[in-house]
């Protein structure tokens, strides 16, 4: 009987978490290293929807959907920069893992699925279950639940607060283990690196992806302050290769730190030239390259007396109808304080609107002139905005300087094959060696295709790196 395989699981997020449980399921004796006092990662603090057509969930719902469908809108959004049998792998795991995390307590509503990024099919899948305590959102209901079952098993210890530089090797020159901060060496037969991306690390984000910090302190992270590249920085020192480029990047008005990538449908963007350029409530994943095509690379959001008193009020907390709150700078509490402290501009006039913001003063009147008609006529003619249409014509007038500039994902990362094996310069796997969710490139490409595929991806590869480094594990 060949001997117990011993697996070093690095990253304690989704990805993790599904290649330890995996991977123990699977007889291999499991250690789960985790940089941060507490497990969960990125994906504890997300919204915790998973990307997935073909679903018993959508089926549930009367949605006529197919693996291959959400493969041709992937390669369509990517604009066929990545590679198709990762694409088919990311679709069809995304179908399992619905079914699996149901096994483990997750439940999903059909009437939940929405539509979460640029297609026309509900595919956000939205979890329910018990957080643990472990985050506020489902993304935490995910965490729990893995947990839990991770937690069930014997064969597999958890390690918090132990942070992994660097990778042993064997005279085969295979992957051998890790080596932690401290200088411990820990020997296993594979490593499985889920150490999420690098959007806390400022030097890697100014070498791989500078639009992330162009903006100076306006940038901030979403995610946890560990997430600082360990995993890209090992993979490269063992041979591998970077794949990817950009990120999400969300536009802000800079009030706080608060994630808010739904701005209401009240207020209209306008650029330097005081001109609209877009649907103010298109989705998250375009938006932000839509605001850095601008001049300057920002916008502002304007809006008047009227809307602050009448519409503000209620804020705009739930964008997908969902009965899901989310926070927002946009309620009138919020925008008072900020007029209060110059933050926010505003003027008696539009002209003195657009003196004190730098907007075109012509280019704004003209602008504001055709949006009130079309609110008169009860349609947006320029870009079919839905929703709430506010005038902008009661004095005093506002605007809110917007940056895309939030930083929510890293695109780039190791290269992977669909067996999650990282892959050297050349293209072949390095041995012993397996990466999922962020910290593997290869899966987006400058746009995100849709709330849920990191997440999607994350549970998949974690999972399919499982199935790879215990190929022959026994117990």
């Amino acid at each position: 009987m060949a001997a117990t395989r011993r697996i070093a699981v690095v990253g304690a997020g989704g990805a993790g978490l599904a290649a330890a449980l995996e991977t123990g399921r699977a007889g291999a004796d499991v250690i789960l290293l985790e940089t941060a006092d507490q497990v969960g990662g990125a994906t504890a603090r997300a919204g915790g929807v998973v990307y997935a057509a073909d679903t018993p969930v959508q089926k549930a719902r009367g949605v006529e959907d197919s693996v291959d469908e959400l493969i041709n809108y992937y390669m369509t959004v990517s604009r066929h920069e990545l590679e198709p049998r990762l694409l088919r792998a990311s679709a069809e795991g995304t179908r399992e893992v619905i079914g699996w995390l149901e096994e483990l307590g997750v439940t999903w509503e059909p009437d939940r699925l929405y539509i979460a990024g640029l297609e026309y099919k509900p595919r956000g899948h939205l979890p329910t279950g018990d957080t643990r305590g472990l985050g506020p959102a489902g993304g935490a209901m995910i965490v729990a639940a893995l947990l839990t079952a991770v937690e069930a098993m014997d064969n597999v210890e958890i390690r918090t607060a132990t942070r992994c530089t660097g990778l042993l090797t064997g005279d085969d020159g295979a992957v051998a283990g890790v080596r932690t901060e401290s200088g411990e060496e820990i020997r296993a037969d594979a490593v499985i690196l889920t150490t999420g991306g690098f959007g806390a690390a400022p030097d890697l984000l100014g070498e791989h992806w500078p639009e992330a910090v162009e903006h100076g302190d306006w940038h901030w992270y979403l995610g946890p302050d560990t997430n600082i590249g360990d995993g890209v920085r090992m993979g490269l020192a063992a041979g591998g290769e970077l794949r990817g480029y950009g990120g999400t990047l969300l536009e802000t008005p800079n009030f706080g730190r608060l994630n808010d990538a739904f701005t209401p449908p009240w207020v209209i963007y306008v650029n330097k030239n005081g001109h609209r350029f877009v649907d103010e409530t298109d989705t998250y994943c375009v938006m932000p390259h839509v605001i850095a095509k601008q001049p300057g690379g920002t916008c502002w959001a304007v809006f008047d007396e009227a809307a602050l008193r009448q519409v503000a009020d209620s804020g705009h907390v739930d964008p997908y109808g969902l009965g899901v709150d989310l926070e927002s700078n946009w309620t009138a509490a919020m925008l008072r304080k900020q007029i209060e402290a110059g933050v926010v501009k505003s003027g008696a006039t539009l002209a003195e609107l657009a003196e004190r913001t730098g907007i075109a003063a012509a280019g704004l009147q003209a602008t504001a002139e055709h949006w009130n008609a079309d609110v008169t006529r009860g349609r947006d003619t320029a870009f079919e905005k839905k929703g709430t249409l506010a005038p902008v014509s009661t004095a005093p007038f506002y605007a809110v300087e917007l940056r895309p500039a939030i930083i929510g994902i890293t695109f780039a990362g190791l290269r992977i094959d669909d067996e999650a094996r990282v892959l050297d310069t050349a293209g072949r796997p390095i041995p012993g060696l397996f990466a999922g969710g962020e910290v593997a490139g290869g899966l987006d490409a400058d746009v995100y295709a849709g709330g849920g595929t990191s997440i999607g991806n994350a549970l998949v590869f974690g999972r399919t790196a499982a199935r790879s480094a215990t190929a022959g594990a026994v117990r």
